[in-house]
């Protein structure tokens, strides 16, 4: 399959675009401070991909999360254009808002939605994703979330392996690995996420990593 087809035929692709409109549409909350989370949409759309090569579970994570994310672009676009509303894509959770709400065309023509947009359209970018460039995206934004917020006080190396739940002994990749699910798993935008413990695996995972420096 050549790296700028997508990985789902497009009467597939429009029809998991309907069936994401329609679960928008019909579950978007009435507030504004309310959002549908990346997980939700997830588990309703009940996203599949099928692959002739063994993934590790956070390369097929990111797969369905590119997918996902590009039909939302999609979606934003197309609803912009009929006058739906502007459909708002943060980190991990979309909030569908009224034409009418202020600034929602400068908000889709931002720098950042663009790119974003940009990104999530070339399935480049789908094939391109490997396990040493998802560690480091990864690294950049946890770095760039608790930018500011890391405490200087430094916990033991024990109490670090037990927040990343890492047995004595570990190598650099079973730390990456237990870095990247702990992280996914508490991420603040995730339905149970939490983003005290999501600060302290990160400063769990930097003083850990330091043996390997």
């Amino acid at each position: 399959m050549s790296h700028t087809q997508p990985p789902l035929t497009e009467p597939v692709l429009q029809l998991l675009q309907n069936q994401l409109a329609s679960l928008i549409l019909s579950t978007t909350p009435t507030t504004a401070d309310q959002s549908l989370t990346e997980q939700y949409l997830m588990s309703r759309l009940g996203l599949k991909l099928a692959t002739d090569t063994d993934l590790s579970l956070d390369l097929q994570r990111f797969q369905q999360h590119f997918v996902l994310y590009h039909l939302l672009y999609r979606l934003q676009t197309a609803w912009l254009a009929t006058g739906e509303g502007f459909l708002s894509i943060g980190l991990a959770k979309v909030t569908l808002l009224e034409t009418a709400v202020p600034a929602s065309d400068e908000l889709a023509k931002h720098n950042d939605n663009l790119s974003r947009r940009e990104y999530y359209a070339n399935w480049q970018n789908f094939y391109g994703m490997s396990e040493q460039l998802l560690d480091a995206y990864l690294q950049q934004f946890w770095q760039h979330y608790n930018k500011g917020n890391l405490t200087a006080e430094l916990i033991s190396a024990e109490q670090a392996q037990q927040l990343l739940k890492l047995s004595p002994g570990f190598t650099l990749a079973e730390l990456k690995k237990a870095y990247r699910s702990q992280a996914l798993l508490l991420h603040p935008d995730r339905a149970n996420g939490d983003a005290e413990k999501f600060r302290q695996i990160q400063q769990a995972y930097q003083q850990l990593l330091q043996q390997y420096a």
